[in-house]
């Protein structure tokens, strides 16, 4: 893997803005907005709750195969990453709004040759446990944070579909979650999602079919707090993602 640095997250108001910063900008003093979720509160209820102009569903059944684990076994806190808050400027009305405190985008590191920031960063919405299989309401479609199962998944590549409410708590365990809807075969598409699980084998990473994912892209690239949507994968891309946005979560668990 490529060399690491931690950094703190420096966000541009405006959705897409981000692809194009380069790492010079890493060293700018200057702290812009991140996409607020409405305040990063914990929600529960029935989905299909509209989230500005984008429907959001719940995922509510469990895996069948029998492989997730509790946190019965490990509930481990990492403390290698921390978080910074990110405001907005008060000049501008139609802006992302503040983070609440301890709600900020989680951290990223700085990768050698990755010379943009892969994702959209995005104020956590917590970290609730909630009853495994029950119906789960987030802010954001894809979720990146927020209410999850007390369960999560093995990493690796699922051919059936694992809850959102057991891969958020992968994502709670610093993972990369590699989600795909394709209503035609996708298989070339999947090759280099596949490619990414293997240039990578030392980081967390798990991927599975997402029938909710919404939107004309098919492919969802997810960390703590982080999103990256696209329709055609990049595997370049995909590594910048999984090297700058794995292990940076509140917690580190295997």
């Amino acid at each position: 893997m490529r060399g690491r640095m931690v950094v703190e997250p420096r966000v541009m108001a405006g959705r897409g803005m981000l692809r194009g910063m380069r790492r010079a900008w890493f060293a700018a003093s200057f702290l812009f907005g991140c996409p607020a979720d409405d305040g990063g509160q914990e929600s529960l209820g029935s989905s299909g709750t509209t989230v500005g102009t984008t429907t959001t569903g719940s995922a509510t059944s469990a895996d069948s195969s029998g492989s997730t684990t509790s946190d019965a076994t490990s509930d481990a806190t990492s403390d290698a990453t921390s978080s910074t808050s990110v405001s907005t400027d008060p000049g501008t009305s139609t802006g992302p709004a503040e983070c609440e405190p301890g709600r900020e985008p989680a951290e990223l590191s700085e990768i050698d040759g990755c010379a943009e920031i892969v994702g959209e960063p995005f104020c956590s919405e917590g970290q609730a446990h909630v009853p495994q299989d029950s119906e789960i309401e987030w802010m954001s479609d894809p979720p990146h944070s927020g209410p999850h199962y007390p369960t999560w998944e093995l990493w690796g590549e699922h051919d059936s579909t694992v809850p959102r409410g057991n891969w958020v708590h992968n994502l709670e365990h610093g993972g990369i979650v590699l989600s795909y809807r394709c209503a035609d075969p996708c298989e070339a598409e999947l090759e280099i999602l596949r490619a990414v699980i293997e240039q990578r084998p030392e980081l967390r990473i798990l991927l599975t079919p997402d029938p909710f994912l919404p939107g004309d892209e098919r492919f969802a690239a997810i960390s703590w707090t982080w999103i990256h949507r696209f329709d055609v994968p990049a595997l370049e891309e995909l590594l910048c993602f999984a090297d700058q946005h794995e292990n940076h979560a509140p917690e580190d668990v295997p």
